[in-house]
């Protein structure tokens, strides 16, 4: 045997001096499962979960109204789905899910709060809140209005006019400020608003056909933190809006409203579409028509209490768009056609865009505001 022979038999063997420091050790495989949103609201909704398994596996649900597709696979993934019903009770309810591979199991949790006791209809007298529209009326107009909790406060989030007829809202409104944009990112979790009944609204758990986009009124980005940002992806949110606004312009917008809030103590929003006179129509999930709109509004009222900006606090810009694909993805000040005072939008849209501004600063300061002309102020470029 040569000498080269009898060394490596005694590394093999340890060198005959017990060391074992070099002996390999194989880690226990890991084994878990997560929601990616462990606590939702009560309407009917989906999410994807992640896995970490390093063989096959099977997946259980506690209770019926939570289910999972796949239930087997092998590996890692998060492109399993679940979904959940409806919770029509005021009391939340948890679902565990079970997770078993290689003799082990892992669980996880799911959250999903009670429904809102809360009965839609357009109230006599408006709440006085500086981000709402004159309120309408009329056969199949509702008015909704979303909070949301936060360190131990209910804080309204938005809310909009329901059109039944047209399965949109005409209108949704907002506060805008640090405070309530929060940090996060969105949590896609498509769901029927709980406030009205599911016939009433329209299925959107994927895409409108007829090759629509699901455009969200309130951005998500908007509401960053995650309760408040699921009630972004409520269907009645959305309205049918072609990619090339939608992905574009408008997307444009709506980071200019974002950015000039965070200058502004509060930046007050409101959002629309214009279903008067369109012929179109798109379809939901159940082949339910949805009017698509010809146009869509933003208007914003910004106040700032130390600001030399504007009338006691208060300036005002509009923006209008027709529902089409625009050559530039840029607004400027030379956008004529686009940016425009509050008052000359209100003159398009036949609507009061913020009323309680009168009472929140006097009738001169509100009719200053509304007819100043936004392209003339460089704060707004």
């Amino acid at each position: 045997m040569s000498l080269a022979t009898v060394l490596l038999l005694a590394a093999a063997c340890g060198g005959g001096g017990g060391n074992d420091s070099k002996k390999i050790v194989i880690p226990d495989a890991v084994v878990s499962v997560s929601f990616k949103t462990p606590s939702v609201d009560a309407a009917k909704g989906t999410q994807f979960i992640n896995i970490s398994a390093s063989g096959s596996w099977k997946l259980s649900s506690s209770q019926t109204w939570l289910t999972v597709s796949p239930s087997e696979g092998t590996g890692n993934t998060s492109s399993v789905s679940v979904s959940y019903e409806e919770n029509t009770g005021t009391s939340p309810r948890t679902a565990t899910l079970t997770l078993s591979s290689s003799g082990k199991t892992a669980t996880a949790t799911l959250t999903q709060n009670g429904r809102e006791v809360v009965v839609p209809s357009t109230p006599a007298t408006s709440p006085g809140w500086l981000e709402l529209p004159a309120l309408q009326t009329g056969t199949g107009i509702k008015f909704v209005s979303h909070k949301f909790a936060s360190a131990g406060r209910s804080i309204r989030s938005y809310s909009y006019q329901w059109s039944t007829s047209d399965l949109v809202a005409l209108w949704v409104a907002y506060p805008l400020n640090k405070g309530l944009i929060g940090s996060g990112s969105r949590t896609d979790a498509w769901a029927y608003d709980p406030q009205l009944t599911t016939t009433e609204q329209p299925t959107l758990f994927s895409a409108y056909k007829g090759g629509y986009d699901r455009g969200h009124q309130i951005p998500s980005a908007d509401r960053l933190t995650n309760l408040d940002n699921q009630q972004t992806f409520y269907f009645t949110n959305m309205t049918p809006q072609l990619n090339a606004l939608n992905g574009n312009i408008w997307a444009t917008a709506e980071s200019k409203v974002r950015g000039w809030s965070t200058s502004s103590d509060t930046l007050y929003v409101v959002t629309g579409c214009v279903v008067k006179g369109s012929t179109k129509k798109a379809y939901d999930n159940n082949n339910k028509a949805v009017t698509v709109p010809v146009a869509y509004y933003k208007a914003v009222l910004r106040y700032a209490k130390n600001s030399t900006l504007g009338y006691s606090g208060y300036m005002g810009l509009a923006m209008y768009f027709e529902h089409k694909a625009y050559s530039s993805s840029t607004i400027t000040s030379s956008d004529t056609g686009i940016v425009m005072s509050i008052d000359a939008l209100e003159a398009k849209l036949g609507l009061d865009l913020f009323p309680n501004l009168v009472t929140a600063a006097g009738q001169s300061v509100a009719d200053k505001v509304e007819a100043e002309d936004p392209t003339k102020v460089s704060y707004w470029w």
